[in-house]
Parts: C-alpha cells; sequence; structure tokens
C-alpha cells in the first residue's frame, strides 16, 4: 500500500516540475529555510512541507531547477544563484537528488549554509540512473565516491531517510554512513516529504511548535538550537582537512621552539 502511495506521490512530483512556476527562479532574501527538490519534482510537490514549517514561525522558500540542464554545472550555477539572495546561515532541506547537487555548489553560496539536512539523498548513487545521461550518478559511480563526502564541508549536517526506499536502488544507496543516518519508519522516498507522519518529525526535528506563553512575546524557534531528538549534532567543520593541517604545523612549530627553548640536561655519572 505505502509503495503504491510513493509511486502516486512521484506522479505528483513529476505533474508539479512541468508546471510552468517551476522555472520561477526563487527569491530567497529574508529565508531561514529553502528546500532543494529532487529528482523530477516541481516547487508546488513541497508546499505541504512549506506549509508546515511556515507554521513553526521560518520562513522557508523553495527552489527552482532546471528541467533539461545542458550539463551538471548549469544545474549547479542555477541553484546557487538563488542560494546567494538569501542570508547567511540559512539551512537548506535537499530531497533525494538535490542533495547530490548542493555536494558541489561553489565556495561562495556554500558559505551560506550553516546546515545541510538530506532527505532520502542515493549519496552512493543509484541503478536508476544507469545507461542514462545522468549516468555520473549511477550506484558506486567515480562521481558519487569522489564527492559524497563534501556533505561533511556544511558546518552541520543530518541525513535522513525512509526505511525502505523504492525510487533509488538499492537500498544501501541512500545511508551515507558512520553513524550518522537518521531513518524514517515509513517507506518509500516521496512520502518522505507528503506524509503526515514524516512531516511531524521533521518538524520535530527543526524545532517544536510555538509555545504559547512563548509566542505572546514574540519568541520563534531558532535554527541555531533546534535540534532532532536523541541525536548529536557535531561540527563537522572540524574535520576539514585544511583546518586539521594547519593544526599539524602549528603543534610542530611548538614542539620545536620547546626544543630549542629547553637547556639540555647533562648525564649522570
Amino acid at each position: 500500500m505505502l509503495r503504491l502511495l510513493d509511486t502516486l506521490e512521484q506522479f505528483w512530483a513529476k505533474l508539479y516540475f512541468f508546471l510552468p512556476g517551476h522555472l520561477e527562479p526563487e527569491d530567497c532574501s529574508g529565508k531561514d529555510i529553502l528546500i532543494v527538490p529532487g529528482w523530477e519534482a516541481g516547487k508546488g510537490f513541497y508546499r505541504r512541507l512549506k506549509s508546515n514549517l511556515d507554521n513553526l514561525g521560518f520562513h522557508v522558500g523553495i527552489l527552482s531547477t532546471l528541467r533539461k540542464p545542458k550539463s551538471l554545472e548549469e544545474a549547479v550555477q542555477h541553484l546557487a544563484k538563488q542560494i546567494l539572495t538569501a542570508p547567511n546561515d540559512v539551512t537548506l532541506i535537499a530531497h533525494n537528488t538535490g542533495g547530490l547537487v548542493v555536494l558541489i555548489l561553489p565556495d561562495e553560496a556554500r558559505r551560506k549554509v550553516k546546515r545541510l539536512i538530506t532527505l532520502g539523498t542515493p549519496y552512493h548513487g543509484s541503478e536508476t540512473f544507469k545507461n542514462t545521461r545522468y549516468s555520473f550518478w549511477a550506484y558506486q559511480s567515480d562521481w558519487v565516491t569522489k564527492n559524497y563526502k563534501n556533505a561533511l564541508f556544511f558546518p552541520l549536517f543530518q541525513p535522513l531517510s525512509a526505511i525502505e526506499d523504492f525510487s533509488f536502488s538499492p537500498q544501501e544507496s541512500t545511508e551515507f554512513g558512520q553513524g550518522r543516518d537518521l531513518w524514517f519508519d515509513i517507506p518509500g522516498n516521496y512520502n518522505l516529504v507528503r506524509r503526515k507522519e514524516n512531516l511531524r518529525t521533521i518538524r520535530e526535528f527543526l524545532g517544536t511548535p510555538k509555545d504559547p506563553i512563548m509566542a505572546s512575546i514574540g519568541a520563534k524557534p531558532s535554527l541555531d538550537f533546534a535540534a532532532p531528538k536523541k541525536v548529536e549534532i557535531v561540527d563537522f567543520s572540524k574535520y576539514d582537512p585544511k583546518r586539521k593541517s594547519a593544526k599539524k604545523t602549528v603543534a610542530k612549530k611548538k614542539t620545536q621552539a620547546k626544543k630549542t627553548s629547553s637547556p639540555a640536561k647533562k648525564k649522570k655519572r
């Protein structure tokens, strides 16, 4: 039954994808959450998710994607131009292949993003794209093997997936690994952003609904402190190879300085 529902959701996603409004670039001024559509999914498909997050007090935008980009670089630049109109420290919620596209954002656009949340992204590629013009996203292709760990360069990163994925085989393709994954109980990649139970989980993940008392004084949920229950948020920027290299250089200089300044000890006779 849930497989059938997921297939129907994918149909609606594709229908919205071909509506004229999908191609209109998003003005992200004043937005603190940006939704990146997934594979052949139109902006309208994410209105239910947007509405749920708007009700929490967030300001949500849905980015436009190209239907038939000449290259992956063109698709990335189209997203980057929209992200650059957003304030600093924005949160990206990327659905399936939207999570693959943002892995190669230009530095200027990536620095705008404080937190990346992916929903059902096939980090290890998928058999779905084998022998297609998107074969660079095929399962365990050179492209995904080289780029999937770029997700760690976002200051905060959380991969979320469905317990069973019908759209991007094999199942393990949506598992990022390293103990960072969180799973939705309801199967289906396209169910992730439309089913009531999943939307409730995403709301809890980002923060709790407005408290009546706090709302009366104008308080709103904050992305700085919002965290999923029972999931530890780790600042992955400390794993940046450049940062590690700089720390090693500083430590080496300190050791050399100590050796130079310390007098040699006389041996006991």
